[in-house]
């Protein structure tokens, strides 16, 4: 199993999600981070340039086609000649386990609708301390 992370232009991430469900690889995490790349943090004039907003995507996939499959799914999206498209890369996973229901490694990462399980929660209630927005 593999972590893919991949740092790119917000503006890519539509059709980067969009590509990846798709493809059947829907559990996702994003987030908005700022950041610099090998460009460095001065410029030629050794001013400090600003820090860039990005998207970093994170995806835990189970073996090496679906691995590719979401990092083409990314660089096809994200890829252009200018400085600044993103980087990606990806760490081996020891192992996953869904929080509900137990299972571990690839059977986590399947999707509910392969396995056919209802996501009924049945006798939840909750109250106005239950959520903080209330």
């Amino acid at each position: 199993m593999y972590m893919i992370i991949a740092v790119f232009n917000q503006y890519d991430l539509k059709n980067v999600l969009e590509e990846l469900f798709e493809n059947n690889i829907e559990g996702v995490t994003v987030s908005d981070v700022i950041g610099k790349g090998s460009f460095g943090l001065k410029e030629a004039d050794n001013k400090p340039t600003d820090l860039v907003a990005k998207v970093k995507l994170e995806i835990v996939v189970s073996n090496d086609k679906n691995r590719e499959i979401a990092m083409e799914c990314i660089r096809a999206n994200c890829q252009d000649l200018g400085r600044g498209a993103g980087k990606m890369w990806w760490v081996d996973v020891c192992g996953v386990e869904r929080i509900r229901t137990g299972e571990t490694d690839a059977d986590a990462l399947t999707t509910q609708i392969d396995k056919k399980i209802s996501n009924n929660i049945q006798n939840i209630v909750t109250t106005a301390i239950d959520t903080p927005c209330s």
